[in-house]
């Protein structure tokens, strides 16, 4: 397993299309029903901004590409290994 950050921008016009995704994964996350190996650690949303910092813990940073790419947010993002330290 490693640790992995995502960043997401969006446009104003998708505001709401977003926060249906993140709610359906948050959804399949509170209910144990995200694909095997991953695990939704956090999501920060950055005050007055269109963003937000996702935390995983995944099988591989490819991994997590590619379940981002079948979820399809309407996102810019950037998916990076992290190494948690606290």
């Amino acid at each position: 397993m490693v640790n992995a950050i995502v960043e997401h921008e969006w446009k104003e016009r998708d505001q709401e299309k977003v926060l249906n995704v993140v709610n359906s994964i948050v959804d399949m996350a509170k209910n144990g029903k995200l694909p095997s190996g991953f695990e939704l650690n956090s999501i920060n949303v950055i005050s007055n901004e269109r963003r937000a910092i996702c935390s995983w813990s995944c099988p591989s940073v490819d991994q997590l590409n590619g379940l981002l790419s079948k979820v399809n947010p309407p996102t810019k993002h950037s998916v990076r290994q992290a190494t948690k330290i606290f």
